[in-house]
């Protein structure tokens, strides 16, 4: 073996090292899990004392729905960390996309449940808001309302969300966990996925929406506008 022939194996057993420790830089660099954050957010309020949603729809939606978005957010998230240098970009475009619909599900049911549980009464705040941004307290229900009866038979999200850009309160609908009117902070969430009403009112949507609003937790809902 001539010099040359020795420095090239040289350089190319170096290389390979350098390229291994990158690996495992990269590997090991990745955020790590938090089990603390992703486990099942607890119910605030006794589900049979709700008016007119039954025990066992809610705790299906509860259990299967909302819990089902937690383990999937968190099997997602192991796969990614396990991910390494050579993989295909579409490959982690693919998880970080239903990543993204895992943890947005999950955190939109927290939202949903926790405004849940028939308590206290809209606070002055709220009211004002509502007034300034859409004319009157029964313009604005009446729009929300129309709107998540539109998602009716189909799937999505109906939101109340203050929003920072434009000073004001807004109702918009998000579509598979996803779609947002950046630069808002949620005040009400209603679930319009047939999984959150179909097993107590079948087609009847509007039914779900009216006693929807029959259970609201105005304590809750009252600090979100602060």
């Amino acid at each position: 073996m001539n010099r040359r022939e020795f420095v090239s194996i040289g350089a190319a057993t170096m290389a390979g090292a350098v390229l291994s420790a990158k690996d495992s830089v990269v590997k090991n660099s990745v955020k790590p899990l938090h089990p603390d954050v992703l486990i099942t957010h607890p119910l605030k309020f006794i589900p049979q004392q709700l008016n007119g949603f039954s025990e066992k729809m809610i705790l299906s939606h509860y259990n299967n729905n909302y819990g089902g978005a937690v383990k999937r957010a968190k099997l997602i998230e192991e796969k990614i960390v396990s991910l390494n240098i050579d993989t295909y970009p579409f490959e982690l475009g693919s998880l970080k996309r239903e990543q993204m619909v895992a943890l947005n599900s999950m955190i939109l049911h927290e939202y949903y449940f926790d405004n849940l549980g028939a308590s206290g009464k809209m606070s002055t705040a709220l009211e004002k808001n509502l007034e300034i941004s859409f004319g009157s307290i029964s313009a604005w229900e009446s729009e929300f309302k129309k709107m998540a009866l539109s998602l009716g038979g189909g799937s999505g999200w109906a939101l109340l969300v203050y929003n920072e850009r434009l000073k004001r309160l807004e109702n918009v609908w998000s579509w598979d966990h996803m779609h947002a009117l950046w630069d808002s902070k949620i005040i009400i969430a209603l679930d319009m996925y047939e999984h959150s009403y179909q097993m107590d009112f079948g087609a009847n949507a509007k039914g779900y929406i009216d006693t929807f609003f029959s259970n609201l937790n105005w304590d809750i809902i009252n600090q979100r506008i602060i």
